[in-house]
């Protein structure tokens, strides 16, 4: 009895020195550093969310905006830095140390020229910045438009006509289509994030559908939805997960 007691007692010490199992840890637990993101348009409605997934999982971020109170909410757990994306000076300063960076810019088009929309002229000005660094920058997330998305017969929505002439946000689609154009002609480490028709569910399920290429549907035929949430879970799984590296995703629930 006396030497099962003993060998329980090695037993156990030995348990506590070996200290907690490491499966099912965060990026950033433990001693090692945990990965860093840059996010530009942290303050937006999507943007936001990415941040909140990015705190959750442990990760150090850096949110760019161009008004500092829209983020204060976040003061104290993020670093929040004022910039302009396309400002490539400041943007290559900005992009160097960082694993990721994540760009969710948009709204409301200036005028009808789709090559002066932000989506095209950020990733002009993203490859400008990318391109020299080579292997060494970091891997872009860019979050995309569902009307650039395969809708039918092998053709996007743009190219099927579904939007006409004088929408007022056509300049906005096309200047998409001119970043996942542009993209693709790039040597740099791309995924660009399509949500799908709508994003009006709410709340964080981390169950999605992926896809690729071709715009997802439920199974009546109906275009899919997700929550801002779930998006930026989604987000998050490519990058700890790569499947769609130099070619783009979208994810429903």
């Amino acid at each position: 009895m006396f030497r099962m007691l003993c060998s329980l007692q090695t037993l156990f010490v030995a348990l506590l020195a070996a200290g907690p199992a490491d499966a099912g840890e965060s990026p950033g637990a433990g001693d090692a550093e945990p990965p860093r993101v840059l996010i530009y348009g942290a303050s937006g409605r999507i943007g936001s969310k990415i941040v909140d997934e990015a705190l959750m999982r442990g990760y150090e971020v850096s949110g760019v905006t161009r008004t500092t109170s829209r983020l204060d909410a976040y003061k104290g757990r993020i670093d929040v830095v004022v910039s302009d994306i396309l400002d490539r000076d400041a943007t290559r300063r900005l992009v160097s140390g960082f694993d990721t960076v994540i760009v969710s810019v948009g709204g409301t088009p200036t005028d009808r020229n789709p090559a002066t929309y932000i989506a095209a002229t950020a990733a002009e000005s993203l490859i400008d910045v990318l391109t020299p660094m080579g292997e060494d920058g970091p891997r872009l997330i860019f979050v995309g438009n569902l009307f650039t998305l395969v809708y039918r017969d092998g053709k996007s929505l743009l190219e099927l006509d579904h939007v006409k002439e004088d929408h007022p946000n056509l300049p906005m689609f096309e200047g998409h289509q001119i970043a996942l154009d542009a993209f693709r002609a790039s040597t740099i480490d791309w995924t660009i994030a399509t949500p799908p028709n709508g994003l009006r569910l709410e709340g964080r399920t981390g169950r999605v559908r992926w896809g690729g290429d071709e715009l997802l549907r439920d199974p009546d035929g109906a275009p899919s939805q997700i929550s801002r949430e779930d998006f930026a879970y989604a987000i998050f799984e490519e990058i700890e997960e790569p499947r769609y590296r130099r070619t783009r995703f979208n994810v429903a629930r």
